[in-house]
């Protein structure tokens, strides 16, 4: 899921650019900071901003832009909600970014990859399932974080995947192979670590999980 700049061609390399700082210029004035600062949370988002950091950083692969590692970006999403979670998945990769572990010029490519595509999919989850389903405490672990987790992880594989396979970095055989076959592999752990990250936050924390509210899962249950 680090996509490699040398395998990336200049016009998609500027038009991720724009896309990303677009996308951007929507988000970050509109991130909840106050309230970080009103709930005294700004250690919190620090702390989790670098936890996923590590998780990146932590990859394995065989060729350049088919590694793989844990995203924890889904995690970030339902403790802060989308748009801080979108702001710390930036940050995350400009640390690792810096550290000489993804390189710069793909940075906009890397970045709706890996922050932006993943918070909208646990956004989606979320939404799906707090509307088509019982407000109950199991079915917002096990769904949206557990499920919710495995989905995004498992859209970003294949949108990385579609998007090597489109500009001819690999033949479909090399992707297939060494990077979709391990897909599953992937998905579980990304969301039992999720889930279980969540299950501890809404027994031990609740107040700190923004997308959850005792009035909806609890309360009256």
């Amino acid at each position: 899921m680090n996509i490699a700049a040398d395998i990336l061609p200049w016009p998609l390399i500027w038009l991720s650019w724009g896309v990303l700082f677009a996308c951007l210029s929507v988000i970050l004035p509109r991130a909840p900071w106050n309230l970080l600062r009103h709930n005294g949370l700004e250690s919190v988002w620090v702390g989790g901003v670098g936890c996923v950091g590590l998780a990146w950083s932590m990859q394995a692969g065989i060729h350049p832009g088919l590694e793989l590692h844990l995203l924890g970006v889904t995690a970030l999403t339902l403790v802060f909600g989308p748009y801080l979670a979108i702001a710390g998945g930036i940050l995350s990769l400009a640390g690792v970014t810096a550290l000489g572990l993804y390189d710069w010029p793909a940075f906009a490519v890397n970045g709706l990859l890996l922050a932006i595509l993943p918070v909208l999919v646990s956004v989606l989850v979320g939404r799906l399932v707090f509307r088509l389903l019982p407000h109950n405490l199991f079915i917002y672990v096990f769904l949206t974080g557990f499920f919710g987790a495995m989905a995004a992880m498992a859209v970003v594989i294949m949108i990385s995947a579609a998007l090597l396979l489109a500009i001819g970095a690999y033949p479909m055989a090399i992707v297939s192979r060494d990077y979709l076959a391990m897909m599953p592999l992937m998905m579980f752990p990304e969301g039992f670590i999720t889930g279980m990250l969540i299950t501890m936050l809404v027994v031990y924390r609740p107040s700190w999980v923004r997308t959850f509210d005792d009035r909806d899962y609890i309360i009256g249950k």
